[in-house]
């Protein structure tokens, strides 16, 4: 019978794959590259978004919960007891008009209360309860408005006047 020789085996080239003229190495590279940096951007990008969506979902949460008065009553008590600071918040959120405007709703332009501001009544406030500025600024922010930011509608609701006369007892 016949037996054929046994060929001895060619040695191969451990660093084969990284050769220049290896074209399927340079495809699955090209290929990853145009599928990677997509996805990843992407990805990327659909994280911030949950992100942000989770954030706006929070703080209409917190909005729909401050609409009941006793929840909003008892959040503001963990934040401060005192019901000066407390109305003193709540009087700014309504005369900047900004109580009205925040009220999730697409009609929220129609209510005439947030169109105009109460100038005078926001500086006195503002001025009287200056000692108490960052408690004022958490009940603005975190109870009587939508996640809004009081030094922030300080400047950008106040006409001049009324704000040169806050600044010089406040630094806003």
């Amino acid at each position: 019978m016949y037996r054929k020789k046994p060929t001895p085996k060619k040695r191969q080239d451990p660093n084969r794959f990284w050769r220049l003229n290896n074209w399927k190495m340079w495809a699955w590279l090209i290929t990853g590259i145009i599928v990677f940096f997509p996805l990843f951007r992407f990805v990327r990008k659909q994280l911030q978004l949950n992100k942000d969506q989770r954030t706006e979902l929070d703080k209409d949460k917190s909005f729909t919960e401050n609409q009941n008065p006793i929840v909003a009553q008892k959040k503001a008590d963990e934040i401060t007891t005192r019901t000066d600071i407390q109305a003193a918040a709540k009087s700014l959120a309504h005369n900047l008009g900004t109580k009205y405007s925040d009220a999730n709703n697409w009609y929220d332009w129609l209510d005439p209360r947030g169109w105009t501001e109460n100038d005078k009544a926001v500086a006195d406030t503002l001025i009287y309860q200056r000692k108490n500025f960052k408690k004022l600024e958490q009940l603005y922010y975190s109870i009587y408005t939508n996640s809004r930011s009081l030094k922030d509608d300080v400047l950008k609701l106040l006409d001049e006047a009324e704000l040169k006369r806050v600044r010089k007892y406040l630094s806003i």
